[in-house]
């Protein structure tokens, strides 16, 4: 029986990663570093919270740093688009913001709210874990 954390998991995986990199690729020819960051965490995911894997005690602190990582991106993505914030005066290094992105996770609408959704979840999840 698959727990919500690990349906999560799962859906982000297959969901968000390999069915939206196959349409990536399928229209790009190439993954973009979106659909690899959803595919490689998605994956982590799922593998750190296997009772295989020292008990899954790797779960809680994953699911907060991922959950931290994904709700930052969102809420500023979010924010960029009501025009209450603005990257550019924060003083980023080179490589950290380019072309409507944060460290590869897009800042468009749609995928900053579905970062929020899931970098929440996963926060939701590590504080749950016991």
């Amino acid at each position: 029986m698959f727990s919500h954390r690990n349906a999560h998991y799962w859906l982000w995986f297959l969901v968000f990663g390999v069915i939206a990199g196959l349409l990536n690729y399928k229209a790009h020819g190439t993954l973009g570093s979106e659909a690899i960051w959803l595919l490689v965490s998605g994956l982590i995911g799922i593998i750190v919270g296997g009772r295989w894997l020292n008990e899954g005690k790797l779960a809680k602190p994953y699911d907060l740093i991922v959950g931290i990582i994904f709700a930052a991106v969102g809420i500023i993505g979010i924010l960029l688009n009501f025009g209450l914030f603005n990257l550019s005066k924060v003083g980023l290094p080179s490589g950290v913001l380019s072309n409507d992105s944060l460290i590869g996770l897009s800042l468009a609408v749609f995928p900053s709210l579905i970062h929020t959704v899931l970098g929440l979840n996963s926060i939701n999840h590590g504080f749950k874990a016991k």
